[in-house]
């Protein structure tokens, strides 16, 4: 799957799915939190557009939540 077509609201949903809960919305972007190899994660979602950007889900994955994308997908 091409990381650059990625809607945010099932960003969103494959975060919950692995076991992440929503701590709050400020504006556009929904907060979650959560532990991946038993380390807290906290980091924001942007939800103002349909589509995130590469550039976005890129930082997202291995700069905030830092899982592979192949990890991601799974829950995706």
């Amino acid at each position: 799957m091409n990381l650059s077509n990625l809607k945010s609201k099932k960003v969103l949903k494959a975060f919950l799915k692995m076991g992440f809960e929503i701590k709050a919305q400020k504006g556009t972007h929904v907060i979650v939190s959560g532990y991946i190899n038993e380390e807290k994660k906290t980091f924001p979602i942007p939800i103002h557009k349909e589509i995130i950007s590469i550039g976005t889900i890129t930082a997202i994955l291995n700069h905030q939540a830092k899982i592979s994308k192949e990890e991601f997908f799974k829950y995706y």
